[in-house]
């Protein structure tokens, strides 16, 4: 029985860690329709997100790392909650987050490095690292404005989710209009982040035809 459960979770871990990430990014969703505070929503997605791209792993060395990043992680979100004026604790918890989805990102090449053939995890690893990417540029976008709060320009009344939704808009390069970035520091880091969005894209599906025009018979 627990061979047959672990053969399943191999299986399927892309698909299991994409659900949980697109999980993470409808948290706003969750606290407006489950009644629970905003902290303990975070901290159940984000656990989940830290236990289902933990499946990465190729070994038991790496999960124990993600383990133990993400828990660092969940640590200072935490302690973020019941200290929300400490700029120490928010530096703490946007550097450890950023540390996790990068490192969670070097898993997933590594593992899509041995796929050989176009399989599940061949078509949903990539987009598995794109919402990785838009995770780690929303973390560099909040980092930028809690160093300097005049680097964009937001509604009334915004969280810190928005810096997330304008990195996906970045790296698609939608962008609506509704966040500007103002400082030279924001622009950049806008135009590095619309550039690797197209340049991803533009690498995977190279690899994928690639790798369709070797294995079709």
């Amino acid at each position: 029985m627990k061979e047959k459960i672990i053969e399943i979770l191999d299986t399927y871990k892309y698909l299991i860690a994409l659900i949980s990430v697109f999980n993470f990014l409808l948290t706003p969703i969750h606290n407006s329709v489950s009644g629970m505070y905003p902290a303990q929503v975070v901290v159940i997605n984000y656990t989940l997100v830290i236990l289902a791209s933990s499946l990465i792993a190729s070994n038991r060395r790496t999960r124990l790392r993600s383990y133990i990043l993400g828990i660092l992680a969940l640590i200072f979100i935490w302690l973020e909650f019941s200290n929300l004026n400490s700029n120490i604790i928010k530096a703490l918890r946007l550097s450890s987050s950023c540390i996790l989805f990068i490192y969670f990102c070097i898993l997933l090449l590594q593992q899509l490095k041995r796929i050989k053939n176009i399989n599940l995890q061949f078509i949903l690893g990539p987009i598995l690292g794109f919402i990785y990417l838009g995770i780690i540029g929303g973390n560099i976008f909040e980092t930028i404005h809690f160093i300097d709060p005049n680097s964009f320009q937001l509604m009334d009344g915004y969280s810190g989710y928005v810096f997330y939704y304008f990195s996906f808009i970045s790296i698609t390069t939608v962008g609506y209009g509704d966040i500007t970035p103002l400082t030279p520091q924001a622009q950049s880091v806008t135009l590095v982040m619309n550039i690797i969005g197209q340049f991803y894209l533009a690498i995977v599906i190279g690899v994928f035809v690639g790798k369709y025009i070797n294995v079709k018979p």
